[in-house]
C-alpha cells in the first residue's frame, strides 16, 4: 500500500506554538497531589514486599474454560484455525490455544479464539497493541452486553476497526471489522484489562494464588462494502453477539450445564 505525499511544495517555515503560561498550584491542589502520590507509593511498596516475602505463587491448575471449541454452532461449521509462528514465538511455552474459523455457508464468517495462560501470566495482554501492529486502526470501542441462556449477562469489549487496502485492480478500499473480547478467570469474567490486573494482584497479595486467565475473542469483517448482500455494521454486531450467546456455554465452565462440566 502506497502513501501519497502530503504536498509537493517545500515548507519554508513552521509556525511555533506560543509557550503555555506557567501556573502555580493552590495549596489544596498540592496537598491533594501529595496524598494521591503517597497512596500510590504505599500500594506499590505493599505489592512489592508481598512479592519478595510471600512463598512462591500457587498457580491454579483449574481454569475457567475448556480448550476445545465446538465444530458446530447453530448453522455455523468451524474449521481449525492456524496458530501463527509469531504467537508461538512471542508467548510463553506453556500458553494454550484454541481457534476455529466459522462459516454458515451464506457468506457469514467469523473467527473465535481462546488463549489460556500457564504459570507465566504474560500470555494475556491488551489486544489493542497487537491489532495496531497488524495495521488496524481502532475507530471506537464500547462494552456490549451478551444475554446468555443461563440468565447471566456477559459483558464484552467491542473494538470497531478500519484499515486501508489496495485491491489487485489498484482500487483503495476501507476494510472494516469488529473485534469482540473478554477475559475469563475461575468463576469470574471481565472485559477490562485493568480490572483483570487488579483482580490478579488482589489474589496474589491476599490469597497467594494466580488465576489461569483466558482471553477469548471473536473477529468478523463488516462486509456490506465488500460483497453483494454483505452485512452492515449493525447487522455484523448482532451476528457476533448472537454467536457469542450460542458458543459461550460450550467452553466457559461457569455457563455450562452441570452435567457437561464433568
Amino acid at each position: 500500500m502506497s502513501v501519497a505525499p502530503l504536498s509537493s511544495e517545500p515548507v519554508s517555515e513552521i509556525p511555533q506554538a506560543a509557550p503555555a503560561p506557567e501556573t502555580e498550584l493552590s495549596p489544596e491542589s498540592r496537598l491533594s497531589l501529595f496524598w494521591r502520590s503517597g497512596i500510590v507509593l504505599i500500594l506499590a511498596i505493599v505489592i512489592g514486599l508481598s512479592y519478595v516475602f510471600n512463598p512462591p505463587i500457587n498457580v491454579q491448575a483449574k481454569s475457567g474454560v475448556l480448550m476445545e471449541l465446538p465444530v458446530f454452532v447453530g448453522d455455523y461449521f468451524g474449521q481449525q484455525g492456524e496458530i501463527t509462528a509469531v504467537e508461538h514465538r512471542l508467548l510463553p511455552k506453556d500458553t494454550e490455544f484454541a481457534r476455529r474459523n466459522y462459516d454458515d455457508s451464506k457468506g457469514h464468517m467469523l473467527t473465535c479464539s481462546i488463549v489460556l495462560s500457564g504459570a507465566d501470566q504474560s500470555s494475556i495482554h491488551r489486544p489493542e497493541g497487537c491489532l495496531d501492529g497488524q495495521g488496524w486502526t481502532i475507530v471506537s470501542q464500547d462494552n456490549v452486553p451478551v444475554p446468555l441462556d443461563s440468565g447471566h449477562t456477559l459483558v464484552a469489549r467491542n473494538l470497531s476497526l478500519e484499515r486501508q487496502v489496495t485491491t489487485d485492480t489498484g482500487d483503495h478500499v476501507t476494510v472494516r471489522a469488529y473485534y469482540l473480547y473478554w477475559f475469563v478467570g475461575n468463576n469470574v469474567t471481565t472485559p477490562s484489562h485493568f480490572q483483570r490486573i487488579l483482580l490478579s494482584n488482589w489474589d496474589r497479595v491476599i490469597h497467594n494464588r494466580a488465576h489461569r486467565w483466558a482471553y477469548v475473542s471473536l473477529f468478523a469483517l463488516v462486509s456490506d462494502n465488500l460483497r453483494p448482500g454483505g452485512l452492515s455494521p449493525d447487522e455484523t454486531k448482532t451476528m457476533m453477539t448472537d454467536f457469542a450467546r450460542r458458543i459461550v456455554p460450550t467452553f466457559q465452565i461457569s455457563e455450562m450445564p452441570q452435567s457437561a462440566q464433568n
